[in-house]
């Protein structure tokens, strides 16, 4: 339960967000804790109720490990409990599939949140070789893979529905960009989530909240009456 007062609006269909580069310093999204401070309250404005902090993992980039991201949870929590807000919040990450994934999860180094629920995404080139291989060992160790922003990639378009029943039938659970609804990433994005929206194929609605400015385009959909259509369309 939060202590922060300001007046909320209610968008029952995302109360939870499991995507974000919110943590501040650990990714492409946020630098400074008092951008986060700034997101986190207007998230909550927006009736957020719950938040899955999700920064990237890749290699061979400099990786985040599940230590330095529950660190940056902690710091960040402390900095919002100093001016009086509590917040709900776990942590996992945003894994870009690759065979690296497999000594990880063999190592039980996974960052997973809300249960076991991990967020996994294709290079926006090609699909992952590997996908389907990590898909599976993540399922044979009890976590739920949670596919990121499919709507967002070209190599699914024109078949989009068809790939997503194809995973969902595999246990992989479907996230799409609130952004993507307002054309923020193009063209193929906007058609794809309008997609998955009319065909009952969305079981997450999240952010991807990189920025101030983000947050800012969200608050205005989220008023729109498009969202509101939107919103009976989501199954969870």
């Amino acid at each position: 339960m939060s202590w922060f007062k300001r007046e909320r609006k209610q968008y029952f269909f995302y109360e939870h967000d499991i995507h974000s580069h919110i943590l501040p310093g650990l990714d492409d999204g946020v630098k400074r804790i008092e951008n986060s401070v700034v997101i986190v309250k207007k998230m909550l404005e927006l009736g957020i109720k719950r938040f899955s902090f999700t920064p990237h993992i890749s290699f061979p980039s400099p990786m985040n490990t599940p230590e330095i991201i529950h660190e940056k949870l902690s710091e960040l929590k402390g900095y919002l409990l100093n001016e009086g807000i509590k917040i709900e919040a776990d942590a996992g990450a945003e894994y870009k599939v690759g065979e690296y994934m497999l000594d990880l999860i063999q190592e039980e180094r996974i960052a997973s949140f809300d249960g076991g629920k991990v967020l996994v995404e294709h290079s926006f080139v090609a699909p992952s070789p590997s996908f389907e291989e990590v898909v599976f060992r993540l399922q044979n160790k009890g976590y739920v893979p949670v596919l990121a922003h499919p709507e967002r990639y070209p190599f699914y378009a024109g078949r989009l529905a068809e790939r997503v029943r194809e995973l969902k039938r595999r246990g992989c659970r479907i996230q799409v960009n609130l952004l993507s609804f307002v054309g923020f990433y193009g063209n193929v994005a906007l058609h794809g989530a309008k997609e998955l929206a009319t065909a009952k194929l969305i079981d997450h609605v999240s952010g991807d909240i990189h920025s101030v400015k983000q947050v800012e385009l969200l608050e205005k959909f989220l008023k729109s009456k498009e969202a509101g259509v939107m919103s009976s369309l989501i199954v969870d």
